[in-house]
């Protein structure tokens, strides 16, 4: 019991951090009235790897600090966690991010409308195109996350960090690269919008699963084969 607690109250604090910081640089970016195109899309894809680093680094050691349902639904499926565990981790990881975005709206950016960090779809690009590319982003996430705990885990922050940044550069014009539903779900139940928010629970969960069956059936130690799938209760 002790234990769920600390996880919890980890949890949320851990992913509170990095929302602060994701959602944060957001409002930064509105606020200089900076593009996507040029210096405000390298100060948010900054603020969003920073803020992951942060969460890992300052409480991995409580709560492991995965600061994202879709990183927790792939400890499930490996088998670290178990199911009571994951649905404290994704409580935990809601309630964070819907905190730090409630301050950035009503205590810190009150001269921003409210929906900073709202994640959208490029007009450039279709639904599906941008399915894909949250798909593809949080494969990649996924699969460098377990290969990195499996291999060195002492730099799982910083290669953790340097991942998201990398995505967010390259993937943040046109969906917002998110690859975290909760991070998504916070902006759009603060300002009541939304348009295609499907895709960032869809995505992101499609691409979490596809990345751990990879890393199962290339890279997956025996005991993580045997597990893969098996869902413990508690």
């Amino acid at each position: 019991m002790l234990k769920n607690i600390k996880i919890f109250y980890g949890e949320l604090l851990a992913t509170f951090i990095f929302v602060f910081f994701t959602v944060g640089s957001v409002c930064v970016t509105s606020y200089l009235d900076l593009s996507l195109s040029g210096i405000g899309l390298f100060i948010m894809s900054t603020g969003q790897g920073i803020g992951v680093f942060l969460g890992i680094s300052s409480l991995k050691k409580i709560s492991e600090s995965h600061l994202n349902p879709v990183v927790t639904i792939s400890m499930l499926l490996t088998g670290k966690i178990s199911l009571i565990t994951s649905l404290i981790y994704i409580f935990a990881q809601i309630i964070g991010s819907l905190i730090a975005v409630f301050l950035l709206y009503n205590y810190l950016w009150l001269n921003l409308e409210t929906g900073m960090g709202l994640h959208t779809i490029s007009p450039e690009i279709s639904l599906i195109d941008g399915l894909l590319i949250e798909i593809i982003i949080t494969f990649i996430l996924v699969i460098t996350i377990l290969l990195t705990i499996q291999n060195n885990k002492d730099i799982a922050p910083l290669t953790i960090s340097l991942v998201v940044f990398m995505c967010g550069i390259v993937a943040m014009p046109l969906t917002g690269a998110s690859m975290n539903p909760a991070r998504s779900l916070a902006p759009a139940l603060l300002s009541g919008e939304w348009i295609n928010h499907w895709i960032y629970w869809g995505g992101p969960i499609i691409g979490s699963v596809i990345g751990t069956f990879i890393y199962i059936i290339l890279f997956g130690i025996k005991k993580e084969k045997e597990s893969f799938g098996i869902i413990k209760i508690k």
